[in-house]
């Protein structure tokens, strides 16, 4: 499965297969078990019980295999069920409305609402209505820390979704732990699941750790060997570089030399000019007008050099303008933004759901969407539906048992797991999925490979399921 053992304890496969009866609101499999799981040792019990389903009566299968990780697996159907009733089931949005981040603000929002009206339409969670609360961080650290106990002490939220800002999740995940309050942040800096991660933080997506080691194999294959990089001064680029640098010689490529530029830089030409004559490409992690200002400025005097970056570099932004300054420039992506490059079932009936077109903007308005980041709210939101109907949510105090639902938990592709397969790492919360290595063809993302899921696991560096709750 992986390169390193996925954890570092002997613990529980869970594998749950769930029939629920009532009427199959137009929704294939909800989740199903997983190819990723270590070989099993061999103790097996099997043990068969009744448990209520959403609007009927589920009989669940549970399976215990000893192994040496822990991954939980469901198969369902999602009844349209009655109108949900009662106390509402309060999650809060932490949103970058406005400042720097307002593009993603404003999809992940959009998505996250999707979910929940998704969810109140058939039959809420354990029959209970779920009620979105949204706070805008404004995009500053700051303002997000004080927004993030006006959910929690304030608004009386159960669990907290966001932001996308690495450093507001960093500085939010200790009033998480504070408050006792489930949080799943959406930020990417490999340091939120590991040094400044604790057991009350969940991540559902990926980091630059995980992405940087699923893409660095094809990079080299298909860009270049020889490389520069060159990202922005702050604590994401310098994540980005750190990986990079760590994997590239792993698959025979050479760093020539490290470049960083400060955030807001509008003329780039005295950082090209360090670039050494012998590089073959340059990966650079940077995003909006910094992006725009690298590719315009590298385009004018080294457009010989291949360039590989990660989507968040022209996420949100209409690459079929961008002209020959992007053109055949290689992305890593966590979910393609034409429909065209990821044709499922699933993808079309979530774009539908959510009111996104094929070129993955939102039908109504045409906004560009950053739908490779805003996936993973859908997603967290019908982890959460899952996980708390295994365990009979009745209120905070079960969060204990909310987490230690999540931890281990793995997903098939369906409408409810729209990227694809992935996992839950019991250890340190961190998702393992896959990703998508896109080219830039007419302005277009194209996909050249999808990259499983194993291409990514890394050994964890925390166990945050030894500490007490």
């Amino acid at each position: 499965m992986a390169e390193s053992k996925p954890s570092r304890r002997t613990a529980l496969k869970i594998a749950v297969t769930a029939v629920v009866c009532g009427v199959v609101a137009g929704v294939g499999g909800w989740l199903a078990g997983s190819s990723m799981a270590p070989p099993p040792k061999t103790v097996t019990e099997t043990v068969t019980k009744t448990v209520p389903g959403a609007g009927a009566t589920a009989t669940e299968t549970v399976t215990k295999t000893v192994t040496e990780t822990t991954t939980k697996t469901v198969t369902e159907t999602v009844t349209a069920g009655a109108k949900p009733s009662g106390p509402p089931i309060k999650i809060g949005h932490l949103a970058d409305m406005t400042g720097p981040l307002a593009v993603y603000g404003y999809s992940n929002n959009l998505i996250l609402s999707k979910a929940i009206e998704y969810i109140n339409a058939h039959g809420g969670i354990n029959g209970r209505p779920v009620e979105l609360v949204v706070e805008d961080t404004e995009t500053k650290v700051a303002t997000a820390t004080s927004k993030m106990r006006k959910l929690i002490e304030y608004h009386k939220v159960d669990v907290v979704i966001g932001s996308q800002h690495s450093g507001i999740n960093i500085a939010c995940n200790p009033i998480a732990k504070e408050l006792k309050t489930l949080h799943i942040p959406v930020g990417e800096a490999y340091a939120i699941t590991a040094q400044k991660g604790n057991r009350y933080v969940m991540r559902i997506n990926n980091n630059v750790r995980e992405q940087v080691k699923a893409g660095i194999e094809d990079a080299i294959k298909y860009v270049a060997k020889k490389w520069v990089t060159m990202v922005v001064d702050y604590a994401w680029g310098w994540s980005n570089e750190e990986e990079f640098r760590r994997y590239a010689p792993q698959y025979g490529g050479e760093v020539l030399k490290s470049i960083r530029v400060p955030l807001g830089t509008k003329d780039f030409m005295p950082y090209i000019a360090q670039i050494p004559k012998e590089a073959e490409g340059i990966f650079y992690a940077f995003f909006f007008g910094d992006f725009l200002s690298l590719i315009r400025d590298l385009h004018a005097v080294r457009p010989d050099l291949k360039q590989y970056c990660p989507i968040c570099a022209p996420e949100g932004i209409d690459t079929e303008t961008l002209g020959e300054a992007f053109e055949g420039a290689y992305v890593l992506s966590w979910f393609p933004r034409y429909l065209s490059e990821y044709d499922t079932p699933f993808n079309r009936e979530f774009r539908e759901i959510c009111g996104i077109d094929e070129k993955g903007k939102e039908a109504k308005t045409g906004k560009m969407l950053t739908l490779s980041h805003s996936w993973a709210l859908w997603e967290a939101a019908f982890a959460l539906k899952r996980a708390m109907e295994e365990i009979n949510w009745k209120s905070k105090e079960d969060t204990p048992k909310l987490i230690e639902a999540l931890e281990g938990m793995s997903f098939k592709e369906s409408l409810f797991h729209v990227q694809g397969e992935k996992f839950i790492r019991d250890v340190d919360h961190q998702t393992f999925m896959r990703h998508f290595l896109m080219r830039v063809e007419n302005g277009k993302l194209k996909l050249v490979k999808i990259i499983p899921v194993e291409k990514s696991i890394y050994e964890p560096e925390v166990d945050y399921t030894k500490e007490s709750f």
